[in-house]
C-alpha cells in the first residue's frame, strides 16, 4: 500500500468542474434514466475491468476510489462523476504532486452485499482513500472496517456508518429539515394545517429532515401538522398520498412540505389536477428542472441544496489528504433559501447555463 499522503505539500491553484443533476433521498429506483443506467453499467464494467488496477506508464500514478449507491440515480451518479472529473484533471495531479491520478468507481445497485464486495475490490487496486455513498447505515460499517484495516482514509458520502472510523462528507440532512421549518415559521398564516410527506421509512435521510422540520415549527405553537405519511421519496407515491389528503381533509390544508425533489413534484402534481393550487408548498431543488416548479409558482418554497457540488466538495477533500491537511469530521455543502424571488440569481451561481 502506497503512503504518500502526508509527503506532498504544494500551493497549485484547482480547477471546479461542474456538472448537472439534482436532489432527493439518494438510492431510489425509480428515479432512473435509461441513459444514466446504461453509462452506470459502463462505469461499473471499467472498474472490475482486469486494466483497473494496473500501473499506467506514467511513474507516479495515485488512485482514489469512490464506490456509489446506485448509478442509475440521478442525484448521486452525477456527484460521482463531478468527483471522477475534478480528480482526473491535469490540475489535481499536478497540485498533489502526480504524474496521474486514476478514479476508479463502481456501482452497488442498492444492494448493501454488492457495496461490500465493491470495497473490498477496490482495496485490491492500491487506492488511496475511499468515498462511499452507503447503501444502509449499519451495513455501511462493513464497508467502512475494511478500509480501516487497510490503514486508508474513508469518507461517507451523504450517508453514514454505525461503525468503524470514518468521516462525513455532504449536507445536514437535519438542517435540510430545519429549512423547511423556519420558512414555514415565517410564512405560513396563523393556524396553519400542515401535511407532511415523509421519506422512505427508516432510511437516516427521512428521519432526519422530517425531525429538523418538526423542531424548527415548534417554535409556533398554533401550526398543526394534520398529516404526516411516507411518500418513499417517490413521485408517484406522494402524488397517491396527496390525492388521499385531498379526498379526506380539503380545503383545510394550507400547506403541504415533502422532503425531496421528487415528492414534492408529486404534491404538486395532485394539487394541480384538483384545481387546488393555492394551497403552499414546500420542497426542495436540486436542479434547473425542480427550480422551475417554483419559476412557476406550482411550488411556492424549496431548499437549494445541489447533489453534484458534494462530488466537487470530494475533490477538494482528496486534495487535502494527499496533502496532509487535517480534514474536519463532517464537511457539508451549503443550503439556500429558494423562492420566485431569488430563484434566478442561485441557479446562474451554481448551475450556470
Amino acid at each position: 500500500m502506497r503512503k504518500k499522503m502526508v509527503t506532498k505539500v504544494l500551493a497549485f491553484a484547482m480547477a471546479a468542474l461542474m456538472m448537472t443533476g439534482c436532489l432527493a433521498g439518494c438510492g431510489d429506483s425509480d428515479k432512473k434514466t435509461q441513459d444514466q443506467a446504461a453509462a452506470g453499467e459502463d462505469a461499473a464494467a471499467d472498474t472490475g475491468s482486469d486494466n483497473a488496477g494496473e500501473e499506467t506508464s506514467s511513474d507516479n500514478v495515485f488512485r482514489v476510489g469512490f464506490v456509489n449507491i446506485d448509478n442509475g440515480d440521478t442525484n448521486c451518479y452525477p456527484a460521482m462523476m463531478n468527483f471522477k472529473a475534478y480528480v482526473e484533471s491535469d490540475e489535481f495531479a499536478k497540485a498533489v504532486g502526480a504524474d496521474k491520478v486514476e478514479a476508479l468507481t463502481a456501482d452497488s445497485a442498492l444492494n448493501i452485499e454488492k457495496q461490500t464486495t465493491n470495497v473490498e475490490t477496490l482495496l485490491t487496486k492500491g487506492l488511496d482513500m475511499m468515498f462511499i455513498i452507503g447503501v444502509d447505515t449499519e451495513g455501511n460499517t462493513t464497508s467502512v472496517e475494511a478500509c480501516n484495516k487497510e490503514g486508508i482514509p474513508v469518507f461517507m458520502v451523504g450517508t453514514e456508518a454505525s461503525g468503524g472510523d470514518w468521516k462525513f462528507v455532504g449536507f445536514d440532512e437535519t438542517e435540510l429539515g430545519k429549512f423547511q421549518g423556519e420558512w414555514c415559521v415565517e410564512n405560513l398564516p396563523e393556524n396553519a394545517n400542515i401535511c407532511y410527506v415523509e421519506g422512505t421509512p427508516g432510511r437516516e435521510a427521512a428521519v432526519m429532515r422530517k425531525q429538523g422540520f418538526m423542531d424548527a415549527i415548534a417554535e409556533r405553537g398554533d401550526l398543526n401538522l394534520l398529516s404526516s405519511q411516507s411518500g418513499d421519496f417517490s413521485t408517484e407515491e406522494s402524488m397517491r398520498v396527496t390525492e388521499d389528503w385531498i379526498q379526506k381533509y380539503g380545503d383545510d390544508i394550507d400547506c403541504i412540505v415533502a422532503p425531496d425533489n421528487f415528492s414534492i413534484l408529486g404534491v404538486c402534481e395532485a394539487l394541480k389536477a384538483a384545481g387546488m393550487t393555492d394551497i403552499i408548498t414546500c420542497g426542495v431543488v436540486g436542479s434547473r428542472d425542480d427550480a422551475n416548479q417554483i419559476k412557476s409558482g406550482n411550488e411556492s418554497y424549496g431548499v437549494f441544496c445541489y447533489w453534484p457540488m458534494i462530488g466537487t466538495l470530494c475533490g477538494e477533500i482528496a486534495q487535502k489528504v494527499y496533502l496532509g491537511e487535517d480534514i474536519e469530521d463532517r464537511t457539508n455543502i451549503e443550503l439556500f433559501h429558494m423562492t420566485a424571488d431569488n430563484c434566478d440569481d442561485l441557479l446562474n451561481e451554481y448551475i450556470p447555463e
